[in-house]
C-alpha cells in the first residue's frame, strides 16, 4: 500500500454575524476543502497555502493553533492508498473573489449545519465540527 501526505487549509468567513465555510465541488460528485500533495522541500503548512491558491485562487493566511490530522483509505485505478492529512484553518474576508482551478466544478459556501448535512464523509464532518469549536474558543476570547 502507498502512503500519501496532502495539506490543506478549512477556509471561513463571516457573513452577517454567520461562519461560512468554502468548499470545492468535485467532478465525482463530493464537496472537498481546499488541499493536495505535500511536495518535495514543502512543510505541511507550505503546501496547505501553495494548494489553497491553487485550486481556490486565494490567499490565506493560517490561523495560529489549528492543525489537524485525520487518515483515510481509497483505491485508485487498482492500487490501495493510505491519505494522511493535515488540515489548518484560515479566514478571509467576505467579499474575497473565489477562482477554481480545472480540478473542480464549482464551489460553496455552506453554513456548519448546511455542511453537516451535505459533506459524504464522517472524517471531513469531523473536521468542519473541529474548525466550528475552534472559531467558537476565538470568538470568547
Amino acid at each position: 500500500m502507498r502512503n500519501e501526505v496532502s495539506s490543506g487549509i478549512i477556509v471561513f468567513k463571516r457573513s452577517e454575524e454567520k461562519i461560512l465555510f468554502l468548499f470545492l465541488k468535485r467532478r465525482e460528485g463530493f464537496l472537498d476543502f481546499p488541499k493536495g500533495h505535500v511536495e518535495k522541500g514543502e512543510n505541511n503548512s507550505q503546501a496547505a497555502t501553495r494548494e489553497t491558491f491553487e485550486e481556490a485562487g486565494i490567499r490565506c493566511h493560517i490561523i495560529p493553533g489549528f492543525e489537524q490530522s485525520t487518515k483515510y483509505y481509497f483505491n485508485f485505478n487498482g492500487e490501495n492508498i493510505r491519505k494522511d492529512l493535515i488540515m489548518f484553518l484560515g479566514e478571509v474576508e467576505e467579499d474575497t473573489e473565489i477562482k477554481i482551478s480545472h480540478e473542480h466544478i464549482g464551489y460553496e459556501w455552506l453554513s456548519y449545519d448546511e455542511a453537516i448535512s451535505q459533506l459524504k464523509y464522517p472524517n471531513q464532518r469531523e473536521l468542519i465540527t473541529k474548525a466550528m469549536e475552534f472559531i467558537k474558543a476565538m470568538r470568547e476570547k
